[in-house]
């Protein structure tokens, strides 16, 4: 299968690496620094076992990827405006397009601009990050890509359903765990709900997802998150289930008392934040739904000074 890969950092450039690695006609779009750093080739370093791509196939232009049948979305969210016009290109050129992004509300967008045709809803549960020599690093087993049309399963066209079945063999191939589902958005929403109040606690306590939940204090907090996040979802049509909330705690209580957060990594290296779309985004669609969410606003007041980078 042709696959596009937009972003080579620690997610992209992970999955796109293990595609081409298993046979797949792999192409990464990539910024000017990346493309120059890349070609030393990349590497990723995995606790499933590490790997080397002497000379990945690199692009600098969405015109570049024309021809892919699947375009992989892994930019930082505050990438996303940056690469739009080539999505606009590789839409229009009959790609479909597969976000791998922190956060909901990107969905609505993309449909809008490209249509249902054109876009998946996906995402992925990943620990990586990059090393000081760019290469990637797999610090936790988790590896996880949920994917699938938007709408119910009874109105995927045939030619998309096809797409899909053929990114399934892929992924499988590749041996990435991945699961594909009929109702995407509600499983986007059951990652969003975990990452905004994982993300926002540990960043801002700068600590362990395990410092957080043996203080008595902070582990409230965080329970208090995931129920605004939860009365926002369930506002907005999401059908999460009664035990849900219970099950997000844990979830969390079964962590690696050491796994913390990409937002608390990018933090402590001065690098901006993913804080407008996931917290902000959380407080914006709480105040469309009139539904209260002090918590993670006072978790955005306190981030909001560093969401550029070190200051």
């Amino acid at each position: 299968m042709k696959i596009g890969v937009i972003g080579a950092g620690a997610v992209g450039g992970y999955f796109g690496a293990l595609l081409a690695q298993a046979g797949e006609d792999v192409t990464f779009l990539v910024r000017e620094d990346r493309y120059q750093a890349l070609q030393r080739g990349l590497t990723v370093k995995s606790v499933h076992g590490d790997l080397f791509l002497e000379k990945p196939q690199l692009a600098r232009s969405g015109a570049e990827l024309l021809g892919c049948e699947v375009v992989l979305i892994a930019v930082k969210q505050y990438h996303l405006d940056g690469v739009w016009n080539d999505l606009r290109i590789l839409a229009q050129g009959g790609a479909v397009l597969l976000p791998l992004l922190n956060g909901v509300r990107h969905m609505e967008r993309l449909e809008r601009d490209f249509g249902a045709t054109r876009v998946l809803g996906g995402s992925c549960h990943i620990e990586t990050t990059l090393d000081e020599t760019g290469a990637i690093v797999q610090t936790s087993d988790i590896r996880d890509i949920v994917f699938g049309a938007l709408g119910d399963g009874d109105t995927v066209d045939q030619t998309l359903e096809a797409v899909l079945d053929r990114l399934q063999e892929s992924f499988l191939r590749a041996h990435i765990p991945a699961v594909r589902r009929v109702h995407i958005l509600r499983e986007m929403w059951k990652k969003y709900v975990f990452l905004s109040a994982f993300s926002g606690m540990t960043a801002a306590t700068r600590s362990t997802i395990g410092t957080v939940w043996r203080e008595h204090s902070t582990r409230m907090t965080l329970a208090h998150m995931f129920g605004e996040l939860i009365a926002v979802a369930r506002a907005k049509g999401i059908d999460l289930q009664e035990t849900f909330h219970t099950a997000m705690m844990e979830r969390v209580a079964g962590l690696n008392p050491l796994m913390t957060s990409s937002m608390h990594r990018d933090l402590e290296k001065g690098r901006p934040l993913e804080l407008d779309s996931l917290q902000g985004d959380l407080i914006a669609m709480a105040e469309e739904e009139a539904v209260a969410a002090p918590i993670h606003k006072t978790i955005y007041a306190v981030l909001a000074p560093y969401r550029n980078g070190r200051i």
